[in-house]
């Protein structure tokens, strides 16, 4: 660690945040509301640096942990409050299908999730007090350390501190644990004047230093000449940050042409960080050079490595990067770079696909690239994978549309190929807002089949959040596109989720007659995959109709074509489907073999949703059985799992199981609150499944 001098300023964030004792605050008298210390100062002048540095030494004293967040306060890009309380509330534990859609409502269970919990929180590089207000826990059991170029002078904070350039001293002192310390002692002078030329900046120090670390030969006498001679002093009276840039251009102008380039190149997209293969990407390299590449840069204090095999850029860099970029590559270099990173995340995407839906002809479909792109060896892995980088990659996708209009045909494949990740990880919330906007680019382009690809999307979205009636609409005009480009694979699921909107609806007829449709365009397209789903599907309508022996010989039939593909999510969700009707026919016990052979392969697949699905369809075999105790204890399980990961559907489910199993039992007043809670629940997702519990409540 060189964190160099700042022993004021640490001793006094440290003071200000450290809680009066190791108990809660509401136990031991401590402040009403909860402690903000804000640190300023310009750019470089180690603000980051200095706030994690404390909270480091806090660590014992916030039993619960730590949440840190990049606000990306001078960036053209500020971090959305919105994005940042969903990524705080995963931290927590709270599954992305259950993260609210509106800021207010991600605060209020962000604080909610806090309330009862003593964490330090880090807000780096805030642009103004509304991006900070929303993410301020409402406890004073908790603790919050702001930074900033700003003076935030709304905020309300117990301690400011404004820092400033190092003293001469210090600045010789950071210098030297980074070029040497015997080189400093050898050149006493010399390191002072290079200290002084850094204008006591510690991003210009780290540079400065980090360059001659990897120049063992030089003397820092020939360094400051060189320095001497960019044509701008580093002094924070000189224009504080703007004074860095000489330091940046010498630390440039001594890298190679391949790193200079991929440095240019790697500051251009959208994202927090980039890891090697992003890299190999942007630049058209093997990915063992752009790893030599980047870890060359780090070595130079050009970038910084968070974790192995990933890269960051410091704002300032990213800026005089990127400005470098607009001066050498231009716009159509830069363009170019951004569609070579589509490329590869549409072939990782590709690749997913292929594993999470063998057969489907969409892969194949799909624009060819250059990239190989990242392999997905097993179902499930792409899940976690895009998780963690979902906001980036769809960020980029936008921002490639927007650079190069005429890559929205590749863009928009992007999209589709994301479908299977998106139905595993619940993130839908994040794709409606980026395919609104790429929507919009395709239909001014007159783009039919990347409109179609993209309203199937974006309605699928809409249907999955439980927004019917704008679904529906998004889906009609998709499937027109579809139709008058010829895209029929694509069609199958639009047809398919079309169907499945009518459903929620409560019109089975019509969602029974969509699902025959997408059966038809599937066989006749040779969508084999589009046209058992759509079939499985439609055994589940059937027999919500009642049909239930068609609806038996069609599950039977999706059934025996999952397992002869080996597909791991069709095979669970008709088991799933079968163990319904097998149920409705008398058979529980047959039903529940079924159920758990589903539920256990959805599980290992990480197709939770199914799971839960499966695993209420248990509990009501249990109720179908005369099993009343177990009835109750298998759903209150499904139900409080599906409220904490947020899946309405499957919470008022289980509810209704459970307070019909209650009402069996004798135990009025909890059949009552169960059916209340899930009639609730399908007021807003399926009405007529709402008035069915309403009409068990008036038995009661």
């Amino acid at each position: 660690m060189d964190f160099t001098g700042r022993e004021t300023a640490t001793r006094r964030l440290v003071e200000a945040l450290t809680p009066a004792s190791d108990a809660p605050a509401a136990d031991a008298g401590g402040p009403p509301a909860v402690v903000v210390s804000a640190v300023g100062g310009i750019g470089g002048v180690g603000k980051t640096t200095l706030a994690l540095h404390a909270a480091h030494r806090l660590r014992a004293h916030f039993r619960d942990g730590q949440l840190y967040a990049n606000l990306r306060g001078v960036r053209e890009d500020p971090a959305r409050p919105e994005a940042v309380l969903a990524a705080f509330l995963r931290a927590l534990g709270v599954a992305d299908s259950a993260i609210p859609e509106g800021v207010e409502e991600r605060a209020g269970l962000y604080r909610s999730r806090v309330a009862d919990k003593r964490m330090l929180l880090v807000l780096d590089d805030a642009r103004d007090v509304r991006q900070i207000e929303p993410l301020l826990p409402g406890s004073s059991a908790c603790a919050v350390v702001v930074t900033s170029r700003n003076t935030l002078a709304g905020l309300p904070a117990a301690l400011r501190l404004r820092l400033d350039v190092l003293p001469a001293q210090d600045a010789v002192r950071l210098l030297g644990r980074i070029a040497g310390r015997e080189r400093i002692e050898a050149e006493p002078a010399e390191a002072a004047a290079l200290a002084a030329l850094c204008g006591g900046l510690p991003l210009a120090l780290r540079i400065a230093g980090s360059r001659l670390a990897t120049r063992p030969g030089w003397s820092l006498a020939a360094f400051r000449r060189l320095l001497e001679g960019r044509r701008a002093p580093f002094s924070a009276e000189a224009g504080g940050e703007d004074g860095v840039e000489a330091c940046f251009r010498l630390s440039y102008e001594l890298l190679d042409a391949a790193e200079a380039r991929l440095f240019r190149l790697l500051a251009l997209p959208e994202q927090e960080d980039a890891d090697v293969a992003d890299a190999a990407a942007l630049a058209a390299i093997d990915q063992a050079h752009a790893e030599d590449l980047l870890e060359r840069m780090t070595e130079l204090g050009l970038l910084e490595s968070p974790a192995p095999q990933r890269y960051r850029f410091h704002d300032l860099l990213r800026a005089f990067a990127r400005a470098r970029s607009a001066e050498e590559d231009g716009p159509e270099g830069g363009a170019e770079a951004l569609v070579r990173l589509v490329d590869h995340h549409l072939a990782s995407a590709r690749n997913a696909y292929a594993v999470e839906r063998p057969g489907h002809p969409v892969p194949g479909m799909l624009h060819p690239t250059r990239s190989p792109g990242i392999r997905m060896p097993a179902p499930g892995e792409a899940h976690r994978a895009f998780a963690s980088r979902h906001q980036s990659v769809l960020a980029v996708a936008v921002q490639t549309v927007r650079a190069d209009p005429s890559a929205v045909d590749l863009v928009s494949d992007l999209i589709l190929a994301l479908d299977p990740v998106l139905d595993g990880t619940f993130l839908w919330a994040a794709l409606i807002e980026p395919a609104r906007n790429i929507l919009r680019a395709a239909r001014g382009r007159g783009r039919r089949r990347a409109a179609g690809r993209l309203g199937y999307m974006l309605g699928g979205g809409l249907y999955q959040l439980g927004h019917a009636d704008e679904a529906e609409s998004v889906l009609a005009a998709a499937a027109a596109d579809a139709q008058t480009s010829g895209d029929e694979a694509v069609l199958t699921e639009i047809r398919t989720c079309q169907a499945l909107v009518w459903y929620a609806r409560g019109d089975l007829e019509r969602a029974l007659e969509l699902y025959g449709q997408a059966v038809a365009v599937g066989e006749r397209c040779g969508s084999g995959w589009g046209a058992e789903n759509a079939r499985a599907c439609s055994a589940h309508t059937l027999s919500s109709l009642g049909r239930l022996a068609e609806a038996d010989a069609a599950a039977r039939k999706s059934l025996a074509s999952a397992r002869a593909d080996g597909d791991a999510y069709r095979l669970s969700y008709t088991l799933y489907v079968l163990g319904g009707i097998l149920r409705q026919s008398g058979r529980p016990e047959e039903a529940i073999a079924c159920l758990r052979e589903g539920a256990s392969l959805s599980g290992a697949a990480g197709y939770a949703t199914i799971e839960l699905f499966s695993r209420w369809e248990v509990s009501y075999c249990h109720l179908a059985a005369g099993r009343h105790r177990e009835a109750v204890e298998s759903g209150e399980r499904v139900a409080e799992v599906s409220r904490e990961k947020g899946w309405a559907l499957a919470e008022a489910r289980a509810l209704q199981v459970v307070g019909t199993a209650l009402a069996e039992l004798g135990d009025r007043k909890r059949a009552r609150e169960r059916l209340e809670r899930s009639a609730d629940l399908f007021d807003r997702l399926r009405p007529a499944e709402a008035a069915q519990v309403r009409e068990l409540l008036a038995g009661l």
